[in-house]
């Protein structure tokens, strides 16, 4: 099956929970992105920014069977039904996880690189496009001296429930690293979307790290869904498009009815204003 184009989101692809009209998303072009639509995900005034076909058509229908079957596809640490392929930094449990990450972070660059080759990696120009609207800037997240990898490749099989959870990088740091965030943001890119299913939901909802531990009980990981409610609002992205949104924020993603849900993701950090925004994935 081919790609679908990338096509602008447009109400019939926006709902609240109840079906009303969306005004939570601010959507925008790359070319008019600025310190103030970071800004706004960052304060809550608005759920995420929408930027429709950040990546082209061409390069899609270039790279999507490259990924679909690629053999460096392998299941995350702790979660072996969500592939990927690249090491993430949630995957960090032990002084050898977290030297093996550092240790493939800019080999597992490299291998993005060449896979969307000739074209730019969207990892790349998403960098770009961040230390050119924030003011600031933005650099690769560095900790004891050593740099994170940005840009890794997630897949979300048939019928897999990517459950209402939040991100914090603080629960893969040591405990006695000192390091902490204002605020976290993720940015989306999607490779596929199935015909079926792979909703992204938000809640517009951000828990404490206690009452999280306390929502989510005695699950390893997420929450169970009649605990988080029903969500604000459910966003259908097409391929090729960007989002940004606050992952410290409840959000789930629905199963996919058809193929695999395939997305580059990355993570944001905020310090402040007059300080560079730090990536990672």
């Amino acid at each position: 099956m081919g790609i679908r184009q990338a096509v602008p989101l447009r109400r019939n692809h926006l709902e609240t929970a109840k079906g009303a009209p969306v005004s939570d998303i601010r959507e925008i072009t790359a070319r008019v992105f600025s310190h103030a639509d970071i800004q706004s995900v960052i304060d809550g005034t608005c759920l995420a920014v929408h930027i429709p076909q950040f990546i082209p058509g061409l390069v899609l229908e270039t790279v999507r069977e490259k990924l679909v079957e690629h053999p460096d596809r392998g299941g995350l640490s702790q979660a072996s039904e969500f592939q990927r392929i690249g090491f993430a930094f949630s995957e960090i449990s032990d002084e050898a996880s977290r030297d093996r990450y550092y240790a493939e972070a800019r080999d597992n660059i490299q291998r993005m690189r060449d896979l969307f080759a000739p074209y730019a990696c969207p990892s790349d120009v998403l960098r770009l496009l961040l230390e050119e609207a924030w003011g600031a800037g933005a650099h690769l997240l560095r900790l004891d001296g050593r740099k994170a990898f940005i840009g890794i490749c997630r897949y979300q099989d048939k019928n897999v429930d990517l459950n209402p959870h939040t991100d914090a990088l603080e629960r893969n740091l040591p405990a006695e690293s000192g390091h902490s965030l204002k605020a976290q943001l993720s940015a989306n890119i999607y490779i596929d979307i199935p015909e079926s299913g792979g909703e992204l939901e938000l809640w517009g909802v951000e828990p404490t790290e206690d009452e999280y531990a306390r929502l989510r009980g005695e699950r390893t990981w997420g929450i169970d869904r009649d605990k988080a409610g029903p969500p604000r609002t459910v966003i259908k992205p097409a391929p090729g498009d960007l989002l940004l949104l606050n992952p410290r924020q409840i959000h789930a993603v629905r199963p996919s009815g058809d193929r695999p849900r395939i997305t580059l993701s990355h993570f944001i950090g905020f310090h402040g204003e007059d300080r560079p925004l730090q990536l990672w994935s």
